[in-house]
């Protein structure tokens, strides 16, 4: 799964990860955030009349359909392997597929010696931005567009931190992905497509678990893990 992430990169480096090009989204001013939670705005990436466009919305998808905000179920994630099953994501699966930027995201475990949970946080390489498949969705009911992001199971070099994963799309698959007329069983075979398999890890301080805790140390690494290599 994945329930906090990161987005520090300099927004040159996004724009052109996307190739984005209307000037609204080329010239945005966008804060570095280091504990993104769920139900917290973000930004994605969709597909619109054939130009990539970037909204923002609640993280926490709200269905089309929905009357109202529910938090009873968990909607922040949607399992690839059933969101085309599912009333809540399948609709978003085949209408509403988006890049979500991030450069880094947080998984937890459970610390043997005091069973209290460890964070450590995941990126490539010199924490090169990238985007997680997800599904993006407007409820005009309620007025609100929100996105959720697609996992599956764990790669072997993650399955020690987590058994599952975000899908992290590699970028020659963004075309196809964002476009519409991309069928949903091809759109579900683009997600083998991922860099997970190039994420490296390392621990980092309990207080990233605080939803309000914010700045650059939260991905310093935790005192136990200075000196080692990851």
């Amino acid at each position: 799964m994945c329930g906090r992430f990161i987005l520090k990169s300099a927004w040159s480096e996004i724009y052109d990860m996307f190739n984005l090009i209307l000037p609204e989204d080329v010239k945005r001013n966008v804060p570095a955030r280091y504990n993104i939670a769920p139900t917290t705005d973000v930004l994605y990436v969709i597909e619109q009349e054939g130009a990539r466009h970037l909204a923002q919305g609640r993280w926490w998808l709200v269905p089309h359909w929905a009357k109202d905000l529910q938090n009873k179920y968990p909607m922040f994630n949607a399992r690839s392997e059933e969101a085309h099953a599912k009333p809540s994501f399948r609709h978003a699966l085949k209408y509403g597929r988006c890049l979500i930027p991030a450069d880094g995201y947080y998984e937890w475990t459970t610390n043997e010696s005091d069973k209290k949970k460890d964070p450590h946080v995941l990126h490539l390489p010199d924490f090169k931005p990238f985007a997680f498949a997800g599904l993006s969705a407007y409820n005009a009911t309620l007025d609100i567009h929100s996105c959720s992001i697609l996992t599956a199971p764990a790669v072997d070099e993650i399955k020690s931190i987590h058994h599952r994963m975000p899908v992290i799309l590699k970028p020659s698959a963004f075309d196809a992905w964002l476009d519409q007329k991309t069928g949903v069983d091809e759109a579900r075979g683009l997600l083998s497509e991922h860099l997970d398999s190039e994420l490296i890890s390392y621990r980092v301080d309990r207080v990233v678990g605080n939803a309000r805790a914010m700045g650059p140390h939260l991905i310093d690494p935790a005192e136990e893990e200075i000196g080692t290599l990851f």
